[in-house]
């Protein structure tokens, strides 16, 4: 089976989704490429800590990463998705923001496969609260790529 023009489109915008996240936490790392992969890694791991607003967004963060991690095991095997595993390293070593949507479309490919694929369908109300998330989000990443510049 091939994919639709709805996962297909779906898969686009995940890409988007992968290289807007990229663009935005690669932004960030300067200061902590300097330092070495164990020195920049302790460094950032202690900037988390600095102040409620990154501890609130660094504990968040994390929970949404174990809930998500877990659904994300039980759809790669469900889906028979080869390669599933290099999605947890990838997550805490790249971003998670970027991994996801990488994810996200490697499941499409999984899901086009299927004999019959259930039809996934948020609503108005929940497409067009994507769309505020992804706009919010992209002006978020604008921003902290001019200040990182």
């Amino acid at each position: 089976m091939t994919m639709t023009r709805r996962q297909t489109a779906l898969c686009a915008l995940y890409a988007l989704i992968a290289v807007a996240a990229l663009a935005g936490t690669a932004s960030q790392l300067k200061p902590y490429l300097a330092l070495g992969v164990v020195q920049g890694n302790v460094h950032f791991w202690q900037d988390t800590l600095l102040n409620a607003a990154s501890r609130f967004i660094t504990v968040d963060i994390m929970f949404v990463f174990a809930v998500v991690w877990r659904w994300m095991l039980t759809e790669a095997r469900r889906l028979k998705m080869g390669g599933y595993g290099w999605y947890f390293p990838a997550s805490l070593l790249i971003a998670f923001s970027a991994t996801l949507p990488v994810f996200m479309i490697h499941r499409e490919i999984a899901r086009s496969r299927l004999r019959t694929v259930e039809p996934e369908d948020t609503g108005l109300l929940g497409g067009l609260s994507v769309l505020l998330v992804c706009a919010v989000a992209l002006g978020y990443t604008w921003r902290a790529v001019m200040l990182a510049s």
